[in-house]
């Protein structure tokens, strides 16, 4: 599937359902796989049900162990970090006529999130590897952020310019506004409120062991 800034977007054809597939293809740089994806509002909502649902579990787990209102909070903070990229997107769509590639382009950033975690799974061992060969853990583990933020910002990038049909200097933008915007929308309420960034467990520290009594010396007889 060709697309190039300017030009109507080619007529796509209907899904088969092979996502999984689809998001493989994309993972690897082959624009083949968009036409997996459905276009549509209702595969918009469909690719985030399951989001929102490991969010709750997440923020569930955050309520019983640290408190209630923090794990509320806290769901409320991750929702917003996974809408954000759709809103951004629509104001952009809205720029340059790309309406009806938006719910493309959110479907697949909302299946790109699975991708994501598989990509942590696979570089985890790698750093292992790159430190049985003496690097340091602290220097395996800057080699891992890095090597993942490059992959994620490609991906974000490739689904703009493909998904949206957009010139690369356009993708560029969109992915610059998603990123950068989506870390303001997820950070700034909690700094306009006085707190840390609420994505950061502030666990309670641990109770001061109490001293054992010293045993009492034995004088002598």
């Amino acid at each position: 599937m060709s697309l190039q800034d300017g030009k109507p977007a080619p007529k796509r054809m209907r899904p088969n359902g092979r996502v999984v597939w689809g998001l493989l293809q994309i993972g690897f740089g082959r624009p083949a796989g968009f036409a997996q994806f459905g276009a549509s509002s209702d595969a918009f909502l469909a690719s985030l049900a399951p989001l929102v649902a490991f969010l709750i579990v997440i923020s569930g787990l955050t309520a019983w162990h640290v408190d209630p209102v923090f794990g509320l909070a806290f769901f409320l903070q991750l929702l917003c970090g996974l809408l954000a990229p759709a809103v951004i997107a629509d104001l952009f769509c809205h720029l340059w006529d790309r309406r009806p590639n938006w719910a493309l382009y959110a479907n697949v950033l909302n299946c790109g999130q699975w991708l994501m975690m598989a990509a942590v799974i696979v570089l985890l061992p790698l750093a292992s590897v790159t430190v049985a060969f003496g690097l340091s853990p602290n220097d395996a583990a800057m080699l891992l952020l890095v090597a993942f933020t490059i992959y994620a910002m490609w991906f974000q990038w490739f689904a703009a310019r493909q998904a949206l049909n957009l010139s690369r200097g356009r993708a560029v933008l969109v992915t610059i506004g998603v990123v950068f915007g989506t870390g303001l929308i997820v950070q700034i309420p909690a700094y306009l409120g006085g707190r840390d960034a609420m994505t950061r467990l502030n666990l309670p520290p641990p109770a001061p062991a109490s001293h054992p009594i010293a045993p009492t010396a034995t004088r002598a007889t």
